[in-house]
């Protein structure tokens, strides 16, 4: 590659995003220069090159390899080595299970036969290689409609967050059911599908469907606001993580989502003695996918931060996020906020919601301010309504503390009128802003303690008043 390209590459990659900033510096270092065959080419190298390196790390790769040397090998007349090819692809593709891959490896071979009119081919091995292809076809659909289903309640979960009570529970009964059925179709053997047997499937035959199985039923138990029952079945999940590694190395975010759903359940249980394990395993995980590099160590900070400050440990975890901000290995605070923005949306809400929360536990509520204003900024319909909620209440709490009272008069009444619009507010949400009302017309009193002590709500609303740290606040309000 020449010098001129490799300027143009490192023009670019010290940008993040193509911007008003990249256009003026490509203008610096190529005056009238008309850069876009050029940038074309560099892309076809760059990527050219990074599928060299990739390629012996993946095996879909490596099983694609072997289909396309079979194919250049079949059409050169060398028909044996071209069926050895196919074989090594498909043996691999069972192995890893890439079903799919499978089944065009079999059709492959398949077609080859037909081409050769059957040559040294009886109809026994016709017939089980039709066999062999169905099984995979089969096997594979079942996998695929396992994890629309886990999908799609995963989205709802992302969405609505935990279940408010018996009603809303039993909307998932259609999830649920289906779950059942598909695995009753593939000789599953259980009961009607019930809170306390939904667990009980027994183990299928591939890692994929005994995944899906698993993840769904711990989403279905963490949604219904079950953080035992979720716990108990992400255990499980994980041994049968530990006992597949080379099945899901390669793309771990299913693993990610087990240590994500496993330090979720331990700290609804509130067993914090318990998440540093798993926050190790977290920090602990080395992927090829570049994704995932980036997210993984926000997640590990994010769980340990939640850690410190769920306690109140407020120095602690001021002391544990400026080690990770003034360590040259880690990030500094511009590349921290600017990673911190790649994030997704959700994540990146819920970890500044998490810094907005220790900023207050510092008493640095202009910083958990400026922090919270650039949440509220975000576009409304791009976040899963449990963090807009939050978002919108710790705003008015924020506020109280600062004694923005004649700005709490109007924003209260903003905020119940946009939570209310299709639906009733919850029970910690009418708790939340009865208090805000009455320390606006000065009659807040220790009482408020009792009544934030002995609140039984849904387990919706006992994690909305734990992420908004109410107690806390009525203990500065009346100090």
């Amino acid at each position: 590659m020449s010098r001129g390209f490799l300027r143009l590459f490192d023009c670019l990659l010290r940008h993040d995003t193509p911007n008003d900033d990249l256009t003026a510096d490509l203008a610096r270092e190529f005056p009238g220069a008309t850069l876009e065959p050029a940038r074309k080419y560099l892309y076809r190298v760059v990527m050219q090159s990074l599928r060299q390196f990739e390629q012996e790390k993946r095996i879909d790769v490596r099983i694609g390899q072997l289909l396309h040397d079979s194919q250049i090998l079949y059409e050169r007349g060398l028909v044996q080595f071209s069926q050895e090819q196919l074989e090594k692809a498909r043996l691999l593709a069972e192995q890893h299970e890439r079903g799919l891959y499978a089944v065009l490896a079999a059709r492959q071979q398949v077609e080859q036969w037909v081409r050769w009119q059957f040559d040294g081919i009886d109809e026994a091995t016709l017939a089980k290689q039709h066999a062999l292809i169905r099984q995979q076809t089969e096997r594979t659909q079942t996998a695929l409609n396992h994890a629309a289903l886990y999908e799609t309640l995963l989205l709802r979960y992302r969405t609505h967050g935990v279940v408010g009570g018996p009603t809303d529970t039993l909307r998932l009964n259609d999830l649920l059911l289906e779950e059942y059925q598909l695995l009753n179709r593939h000789r599953t053997s259980g009961s009607a599908p019930t809170r306390s047997n939904v667990t009980r499937s027994s183990a299928t035959r591939s890692f994929a469907m005994q995944q899906q199985h698993l993840h769904f039923q711990s989403a279905y138990f963490r949604m219904t606001g079950d953080g035992a029952g979720s716990l108990r079945v992400y255990r499980e999940l994980d041994q049968l993580f530990q006992n597949n590694p080379t099945l899901w190395a390669e793309q771990p975010l299913y693993y990610v989502q087990l240590l994500e759903g496993i330090l979720a359940d331990l700290r609804v249980l509130e067993r914090y003695t318990d998440m540093p394990f798993f926050i190790d395993r977290l920090r602990l995980i080395d992927t090829p996918v570049q994704g995932l590099n980036r997210t993984v160590p926000y997640l590990v900070l994010y769980y340990s931060l939640l850690l410190t400050v769920d306690q109140r440990r407020f120095a602690d975890a001021a002391m544990l996020l400026d080690t990770y901000l003034t360590n040259p290995q880690t990030a500094n605070p511009l590349a921290f906020e600017r990673g911190l923005a790649q994030l997704a949306l959700p994540t990146r809400t819920e970890f500044d919601l998490l810094l907005v929360r220790l900023s207050i536990g510092l008493d640095r509520l202009s910083a958990g301010l400026q922090r919270l204003n650039s949440v509220l900024d975000r576009p409304t319909r791009s976040l899963p309504g449990t963090l807009y909620t939050q978002s919108r209440l710790l705003n008015l709490l924020v506020h109280a503390r600062l004694g923005n009272a004649d700005y709490l008069g109007y924003a209260i009444r903003s905020v119940d009128r946009k939570l209310t619009i299709n639906r009733a507010l919850s029970a910690g949400e009418q708790l939340t802003i009865s208090l805000l009302r009455q320390w606006l017309k000065g009659r807040l009193r220790t009482s408020a303690f009792e009544q934030i002590d002995t609140f039984t709500g849904n387990p919706a609303d006992q994690q909305l008043l734990r992420n908004l740290d109410l107690r806390l606040w009525a203990e500065a309000m009346l100090r």
